[in-house]
């Protein structure tokens, strides 16, 4: 419950106190104070704060204060602020828009560090609308990233349908793979022992190409343009022919 109060912008002293007056009813301070271990001036400070928000009320009875909440008054007053900063937002974005420089441009070169940004990069491929060409090193991708990402993205790219032709070195986690090619929507060749070796996998997608290095540092680039993404398309053809 904690969790999801934080979410709608509780602290975690603030959810810790709500929730003990929900749990123990209307109370003073000190009650809620003895139940949560934190100072009666904590609580005060924080059921002030809750108050000004119109999560909690406050009452008196003689010189004691009381308070009370209502999860009916969190709803009401938190969706009046989700309302109204949709309404700021709503007349912002037309002004931002029109703030913005007409001379800029989106980055057309994203950089991904370490072994988490490299699965989010390698992860794009599976919104690809397009075939996906791809120089593959899939042996650093299964021991980097986990046998168990590369099968999970292996059955989302055949749900998604987005087909690969593979041009790889030829060893064991390939020979594997080729055997359910067909059924994995992959097509794959080896590369010849006199042209060299692969170190970085390279794929191809949509007007994207995506560099991947996981031999030692684990770094990928991510070019978004259409005129590189041809030109290693040349070359994938030309390597696959």
């Amino acid at each position: 419950m904690k969790n999801l109060l934080q979410k709608l912008g509780f602290s975690d002293k603030e959810a810790e106190v709500y929730l003990a007056l929900l749990e123990f009813g209307t109370q003073p301070a000190s009650v809620i104070a003895k139940r949560t271990s934190h100072p009666k001036s904590t609580i005060l400070f924080l059921f002030d704060g809750l108050i000004k928000k119109g999560y909690v009320r406050k009452a008196q009875r003689g010189r004691v204060q009381y308070f009370h909440a209502n999860p009916a008054d969190l709803e009401k007053y938190k969706s009046k602020e989700i309302e109204e900063s949709k309404d700021v937002l709503d007349k912002a974005i037309p002004l931002l828009k029109e703030f913005k420089s007409p001379y800029s441009s989106e980055p057309k070169v994203t950089f991904f560090e370490g072994v988490d940004g490299c699965k989010k990069a390698y992860s794009m491929i599976l919104e690809s609308k397009t075939e996906v060409f791809e120089f593959g090193v899939h042996g650093d991708l299964a021991e980097k990233f986990g046998e168990k990402f590369m099968n999970d993205f292996i059955k989302s790219r055949m749900k998604k349908k987005v087909r690969l032709k593979a041009i790889a070195k030829k060893d064991a986690i390939h020979e594997k793979l080729s055997k359910n090619n067909k059924a994995e929507l992959r097509e794959l060749k080896y590369v010849q022992k006199e042209d060299g070796t692969l170190y970085s996998s390279i794929a191809i997608f949509e007007d994207k190409v995506l560099l991947l290095n996981l031999f030692q540092d684990a770094f990928a680039i991510l070019i978004d343009n259409k005129e590189v993404a041809e030109t290693m398309r040349t070359i994938f053809r030309m390597g696959w022919r």
